[in-house]
């Protein structure tokens, strides 16, 4: 009899650990349609640097309908958790890489400039969208003319021409085309096995993306502090929306969220980088902008370690929207999830990432 009690209980248990493990299965597959769909959604929108316009709409719409976002002269949008001057500030970048029309030629082809820093070799010979204020028109990046005997090196980002398809200035007037109207490449979201996606406008769409997760989850939630959220315009060209915000805003800690250019790919040395994508978030603990203090770093591991979080930590170079706040007196520590190719339109990332990007956001805001 005894026996047989064993049993069932055992085939008991059993069942119950199966439906423990199918619940947290189910509910991980719900988290990543999540964030896939809020990704995908901010990436299918244009945005260069000075016309980011209809992503803040897009991410308000996506934001919960319980908080009420601010908006300041830049077009930062903003959402602040408590009341009070914030202690931690979370900062994502709406603005992409792109082109912006500063010339029409007298043969209608169009004179341009980069907006963010980016490779020649990514836009010669490809198909591209050009944004009017009456719609979008397709295009294409001429190759130079020099382009069979010339080096890569010879070849700047400032020489692109786009050829829209007229032959005349007032051709190209006539389609609606004018100075100032931005240009992207085509955009769309690829998956790439079960967890990895490559897009364009990753950076920092991702950043976004994450932030609108956290904030969710965070939406009636006591917390310990107060704690805002930027969304911000003209990173790519100067950090000048977040630069803008040192005139209201001075937290004790800003947490810039954006890319961290890993060296988990082909050729790629990794002596600097070395983040490989699935491995978790990544604490940028060092670039060419900012170094965090190591107790800092340390506290933000430990609550990491606690949520059951996977981390990693890196250096690398460039700059983040945090580092304008440090002659405010604020202590910047930019979180990030490992991304490679970053800057072109095969951007690769792993939603794992994203997913544990969002969560520490969550656990830093509640326990920091």
């Amino acid at each position: 009899m005894s026996r047989v009690l064993f049993v069932k209980g055992a085939r008991a248990m059993i069942v119950c650990l199966a439906a423990v493990l199918a619940g947290a299965a189910f509910s991980q597959a719900s988290r990543e349609k999540e964030a896939r769909e809020v990704f995908e959604k901010l990436v299918a929108v244009a945005g260069v640097s000075f016309h980011e316009e209809k992503v803040r709409e897009e991410i308000r719409g996506l934001l919960p309908s319980e908080v009420k976002p601010t908006e300041d002269e830049m077009g930062n949008l903003i959402v602040t958790l408590g009341s009070g001057a914030p202690e931690i500030l979370f900062i994502a970048h709406m603005d992409e890489i792109g082109l912006e029309v500063t010339e029409i030629n007298p043969d209608g082809t169009l004179r341009t400039r980069v907006r963010g820093g980016s490779y020649s070799s990514i836009w010669e010979s490809k198909v591209v969208k050009i944004h009017t204020k009456t719609g979008v028109l397709d295009g294409i990046v001429a190759p130079r003319k020099s382009y069979r005997e010339a080096s890569p090196a010879e070849h700047t980002a400032q020489d692109l021409t786009v050829y829209a398809g007229v032959d005349s200035k007032e051709g190209a007037q006539a389609l609606g085309i004018q100075p100032g109207d931005f240009i992207v490449q085509p955009k769309r979201v690829t998956p790439m096995g079960p967890y990895k996606t490559s897009a364009g406008s990753t950076d920092d769409r991702g950043g976004c993306t994450a932030q609108i997760l956290a904030l969710r989850q965070l939406v009636g939630k006591p917390l310990p502090k107060t704690v805002a959220f930027a969304w911000v315009v003209q990173e790519e060209t100067g950090l000048s929306g977040s630069r803008a915000m040192t005139r209201t805003y001075s937290p004790k800690y800003v947490m810039a969220v954006d890319t961290f250019v890993s060296s988990d790919a082909p050729f790629d040395p990794e002596n600097v980088g070395n983040t490989p994508l699935g491995k978790g978030a990544v604490l940028r603990v060092f670039d060419s902008s900012n170094i965090t203090p190591e107790d800092v770093v340390l506290r933000v591991r430990k609550i990491a370690e606690a949520g059951k979080i996977p981390v990693q930590w890196g250096i690398t170079s460039g700059g983040n929207d945090g580092s304008v706040f440090l002659s405010e007196g604020s202590i910047d520590l930019p979180l990030s999830w490992p991304g490679i190719y970053s800057h072109s339109y095969a951007s690769v990332m792993d939603m794992r990432d994203l997913l544990a990007l969002a969560d520490l956001i969550v656990a830093i805001s509640e326990s920091f």
